[in-house]
């Protein structure tokens, strides 16, 4: 697994537009989980700073990550674009290799 941790600052005004578009079921993991490799997408609001949420995306590889990325980039740019308003910073934090606590046990996956 790769795990992809996000860092936001977020207008105080749009808190609750921001949380349903980075949750997980939101846009962004909607339009993520059209490709095969997503896992899922965590999101975690700061304890002392309100304004500050971090989001964890799951995918199974990089090059699943890499390859939605071409393969939906007309997508991405245009769902950007049009949430833009509800951030003020947004700062890639690092790709991460995940545990396997994300994949089914082998025998749910027959």
């Amino acid at each position: 697994m790769i795990e992809i941790f996000y860092r936001y600052r977020v207008h105080p005004s749009q808190v609750r537009a921001f949380e349903h578009a980075y949750g997980p079921s939101g846009p962004w993991a909607k339009l993520f989980a059209r490709h095969p490799g997503f896992r899922r997408t965590r999101l975690f609001r700061h304890s002392a700073d309100p304004s500050i949420y971090v989001t964890i995306d799951v995918w199974e590889t990089k090059a699943d990550w890499d390859a939605f990325r071409v393969d939906f980039s007309r997508e991405y740019a245009a769902l950007d674009r049009r949430l833009a308003m509800l951030k003020i910073e947004e700062h890639v934090l690092g790709f991460y290799d995940g545990t396997e606590e994300y994949r089914p046990p082998l025998d749910a996956q027959a």
